[in-house]
């Protein structure tokens, strides 16, 4: 089984990361998407807490199929690097084929990752664009950031269409980025 994984604090999830999982599926690349929530990026300052963000992308995904979302990394030392998770998911699941997902503009920067060589020697890594300058023909370009998302809340603008509707409502009713 391939399973595409896609990294990310999802902070919060939108209708960017869910078309381009959605997208990532129907073209057969991979057999199911594991969105990989990290409790702490390594090169972030995350706004809202872990378990927050995972009750958001819980009602984001409530009906997706083949879409999961994973734990894997809420009990990993930090700081936590992609090729952490990496080792650890393969050896839980040796019968798995693990592709990674990744924006072009991480992508462009992978060299600058811990063990990059070890993941770009080992992992298949599918890229979904993140400009308009670098526009993969494979996949359609989402114009959607989470940081945009944060700072529409705090400026007290609408942020519909950009999260599912469900997604919208628990934020406001929850009064998440508001700060």
């Amino acid at each position: 089984m391939n399973v595409g994984l896609f990294f990310g604090s999802f902070n919060p999830i939108h209708n960017g990361h869910i078309n381009i999982a959605q997208d990532i599926l129907d073209s057969g690349e991979v057999d199911e998407i594991w969105m990989v929530l990290s409790p702490k990026s390594p090169d972030k300052n995350l706004i809202l807490d872990v378990f927050s963000r995972y009750s958001l992308m819980q009602i984001a995904l409530d009906n997706m199929h083949n879409i999961e979302i994973s734990k894997i990394e809420f009990d990993m030392p930090t700081p936590n690097y992609t090729y952490h998770t990496l080792i650890k998911l393969s050896k839980k699941f040796p019968k798995i084929h693990f592709k990674i997902i990744m924006g072009q503009d991480n992508y462009d920067k992978i060299n600058s990752w811990k063990e990059y060589k070890f993941i770009i020697d080992n992992y298949k890594i599918i890229i979904y664009p993140r400009e308009k300058k670098n526009q993969n023909n494979n996949f359609k370009l989402y114009d959607i950031s989470s940081s945009d998302i944060r700072n529409k809340i705090r400026k007290n603008i609408s942020i519909k269409g950009l999260v599912p509707e469900r997604v919208e409502k628990e934020i406001l009713k929850k009064k998440f980025y508001i700060k």
